[in-house]
């Protein structure tokens, strides 16, 4: 018994791979949408656990300790010696500033770091030459040391043992950083570390009064955190540091992480689902050439059950095949670009190859197995219920509904398929929203095919189409019911949408780029501008160049004590998160002149009248902290500076119009209700971006403690991420592209032989060739114009939001392009598939009609 089974095995085995070496050519499609869908899959399910794992793989690492206290002062004794007694205790301090070589050239912004001797807690530094911190910063021949990052010695275009400068004194760099446990993410933008010791802070002559000098407490404790932070909130409830933990730190990480992998692999998966369309359609017709097999292997004896295993069986080897291939080739892709980040996101170990590599693969071939699975039992199952008596009669036709059984089985895999997509997504809220979205896409284009087959039979009832063959055709071909409309603009609405979607937002991000920001920002950013260097600093810019404007602006920086006068801890007294926060966080507060941030208002109105004695000040407020603590227009709210009390009232919410400056101020108020208060001003210097060059030179050489930054530096920087932004959103779409090209390809090839069937019956009757031609042209134009119309306004739907939201950068007049891409993109597939079938019909027509 055991060997006729094993016997029976292998006969459908080897029956299954005979009859697809015999028409694997048929399969093409079926394996090109699967191998695209699945490809991206894969990249960017690896992508995120890689960049996962070495974010989150030690948090601790990254904030430098259990728990991180951020003050702009020293923390008193007291509170000192109460975290001595629940752990150990280290201090980095911090502040930015410019750095040039020993020649001059070069200035770049840089962040120099004091650590003391505890430093680091978690993590190993890790220097070359492979000496003590101590000794690379020790002085030597009359210099001090300094050890530097490997980017900033590039940029310089400096080596160990040459010379640089930092405020008043010259530095030789005695070793290089090669790694470093806290590591800032956003180092390379704000500034490369600096590492000196505290006696070389002094000559640098860098800080002053007023100086801004962030002191990083990091706390190491064996103790339970959340028990660590009440009883250190019930010890000193009036904190004005920012307290973060490592597992608060770890949280937001995470979710910004699940928020970014969740949008690319929603996208990958979007991908997926078109490709399992042309999986549909391509079994479809694959199975159409097989109906005379599957009715002669019937009618000669061989069992239905063997039958369906074949058939089953032959799915299931194209799909591993395709997954297989798919996943190595979306690995490779995420390892290559893994090697391009460099030490970005650096491995904490080889071991992990099984979790970053193995699975991800082991899940793409699942995933292009239940996708083949999912799209192609309801064509297998009617293919398969197709009567052997037809055989007899010449013809053999699949049954129009799969049987009751063959539904529940296709049912209960895609349940399946759902719950495997919602396990696989990071965040499965909004991997819930992509299906509810997926859901509601398909309804409306349920909703659109059915009401244009109404409306073309209608017409062509209506009289419409009288004494016109061709538009009569047309409208035949669009209502009846074997019509490919359905399969036709699901898939090339599904995937229009997502291409005029990714066109929006890439065009928005360039437009920001390469119009906006050289137009409206200054040749120089200022920071660290003292009262008593404003006028020197505008007569020194203005001797070297006349047509230069100068701009400065107060800051003053200052905590919220409370609102609507009662205070901030009571307000938020039921989160102890964002209590910690809004107690913590320091709001940087100036007046409004010249707008050099680009400041746009969502409510209220903006002022002209200086600030009233003894009467709270209008303040207006920026958007994002305004909603997160719940404020409107009209509400009352008061801060504490340098012991003073900053009682103001919200007459405006702005939002910043990004990419400007990078001032950031939270709150904009009336002239006058921070005077007294002012230590420092930033500024914008507007002129030519060679003045610029020359200014910052002078800048570091008379008024070293200012820090400059050249807006080219950093449009520059910025242009190189949102040109790699603009790079991998244009290659999804185009691998999205490319997946609804082969769908609508699969489309026509189950339509094409009926086209050409009934095209030279209808002229072997008597229609001509051009009238035939026509119809099909308008038919093309018709669905064209539908799919264009639908897909911009759904594409532009999903991407405007998301660009007034979330980049914060206007993009409705841009809603042409997605139009014009639309358009263009659905006119070529549509004529692509029709082309083929209009040459054919050059052929004989008695031949095509005896081998239909």
């Amino acid at each position: 018994m055991k060997s006729d089974t094993a016997a029976r095995s292998l006969w459908m085995l080897q029956f299954a791979v005979t009859d697809l070496r015999s028409r694997i050519s048929a399969l093409k499609v079926f394996l090109a949408c699967l191998i695209l869908g699945v490809t991206l899959v894969a990249a960017t399910a690896s992508l995120y656990r890689v960049i996962g794992q070495s974010l989150l793989a030690d948090t601790r690492m990254l904030l430098g300790g259990d728990v991180e206290l951020d003050a702009s002062e020293p923390l008193p004794d007291e509170v000192l010696e109460w975290v001595g007694r629940t752990g150990s205790i280290s201090l980095v301090r911090e502040l930015d500033t410019m750095v040039s070589g020993s020649n001059g050239e070069g200035f770049f912004s840089a962040e120099i770091l004091i650590p003391d001797a505890a430093y680091p807690l978690y993590g190993e530094l890790k220097l070359t030459p492979d000496q003590s911190r101590a000794e690379l910063n020790a002085r030597k021949n009359g210099l001090w040391g300094a050890i530097i990052d490997p980017m900033l010695a590039e940029r310089l275009g400096q080596s160990v043992g040459d010379q640089i400068q930092i405020g008043a004194a010259t530095f030789r760099i005695s070793g290089l950083i090669e790694a470093q446990p806290d590591r800032r993410l956003n180092a390379n933008w704000r500034g490369l570390p600096i590492m000196i010791s505290e006696q070389a802070l002094d000559a640098t002559e860098l800080i002053r009064p007023g100086s801004r000098v962030d002191f990083e407490y990091r706390v190491k404790t064996d103790r339970d955190l959340d028990v660590w932070l009440e009883e250190f909130e019930q010890a000193f409830p009036d904190t004005n540091w920012d307290t973060t933990t490592f597992a608060e730190r770890s949280e937001r990480i995470a979710e910004r992480l699940d928020q970014i992998a969740t949008a690319l692999i929603l996208i990958a998966f979007t991908t997926l689902f078109i490709g399992g369309l042309g999986v549909a359609n391509s079994i479809h017709a694959y199975l159409d050439e097989k109906l005379g097999t599957i009715a002669t292997l019937q009618t000669l004896g061989l069992r239905r059950k063997p039958l369906v295993g074949i058939y089953l069986l032959q799915i299931g080897m194209l799909g591993s095949l395709a997954g297989l291939i798919g996943g190595g080739v979306g690995l490779g892709l995420s390892a290559v670009a893994i090697s391009v980040a460099g030490d970005a996101f650096a491995m904490s170990g080889a071991g992990n190859w099984v979790g970053l590599w193995f699975i991800p693969l082991l899940l793409s071939w699942l995933f292009a197995v239940l996708t083949a699975y999912v799209f192609a039992l309801p064509a297998l199952a009617r293919a398969l219920a197709a009567s052997p008596a037809g055989l007899f009669r010449g013809q053999v036709q699949a049954a129009s509904h799969e049987p009751r059984s063959w539904r529940i089985a296709s049912y209960l895999l895609l349940a399946v398929y759902i719950g495997a997509t919602l396990f696989w997504l990071p965040s499965p809220q909004l991997g819930f929203l992509f299906l509810l979205a997926v859901v509601v896409l398909w309804g409306l284009l349920e909703g659109l095919i059915k009401g244009l087959r109404r409306g073309a039979r209608a017409a062509e009832n209506g009289g419409f189409a009288d004494r016109h063959f061709a538009r009569r055709l047309a409208l035949a071909n669009i209502h009846r019911p074997d019509s490919p409309l359905r399969a036709t603009l699901l898939s090339l609405g599904t995937a229009l949408t997502l291409v005029v979607a990714c066109t929006l937002i890439v065009a928005t991000l360039l437009r920001a780029l390469e119009t906006t920001i050289p137009a409206e920002s200054p040749a120089l950013i200022l920071y660290e501008v003292f009262p008593d260097q404003m006028e020197s600093l505008e007569s020194g810019l203005e001797s070297l160049d006349p047509a230069s404007r100068t701009e400065l602006l107060p800051l003053v920086r200052a905590r919220l004590a409370t609102i609507n006068q009662e205070p901030i801890a009571d307000v938020l007294a039921d989160n102890a998160q964002a209590r910690r926060e809004a107690m913590g966080d320091e709001y940087k507060l100036t007046y409004l002149s010249g707008n050099p941030e680009g400041l746009e208002l969502v409510e209220g109105n903006w002022w002209t009248s200086p600030a009233p004695a003894g009467e709270p000040a209008f303040m207006a407020m920026e958007d994002r902290e305004a909603y997160q603590l719940g404020l409107g227009v009209g509400d009352q709210i008061a801060f504490t500076a340098q012991n003073q009390t900053i009682a103001v009232e919200i007459k405006a919410i702005y939002r910043q119009k990004g990419l400007q400056t990078r001032f950031w101020f939270e709150g904009v108020l009336q002239v006058g209700a921070l005077d007294g208060l002012i230590g420092r001003y930033v500024g914008a210097v507007y002129q030519s971006d060679a003045a610029a060059k020359e200014s910052q030179q002078w800048l570091a050489r008379n008024i070293p403690n200012v820090i400059t930054l050249r807006t080219a530096d950093w449009l520059e920087t910025a242009g190189n991420l949102l040109n790699k932004a603009a790079a991998g959103l244009s290659a999804v779409a185009t691998v999205s592209l490319l997946a609804s090209l082969l769908v609508l390809s699969s489309v026509v090839s189950v339509s094409r032989r009926r086209q050409l069937y009934e095209a030279n019956l209808l002229h072997c009757l008597g229609a001509r060739h051009q009238a035939i031609r026509l119809s099909m042209l308008l038919e093309t134009g018709l669905l064209t114009l539908l799919a264009t119309i639908f897909a911009t306004a759904l594409g532009s739907l999903i991407a405007l939001p998301l660009a007034a939201l979330a980049l914060k950068l206007p993009a409705g007049d841009l809603w042409w392009l997605g139009a014009l891409v639309a358009g263009t993109v659905s006119l070529l597939a549509l004529l692509g598939g029709l082309v083929p079938t209009l040459r054919a019909m050059r052929l004989d027509p008695a031949l095509l009609l005896r081998d239909g």
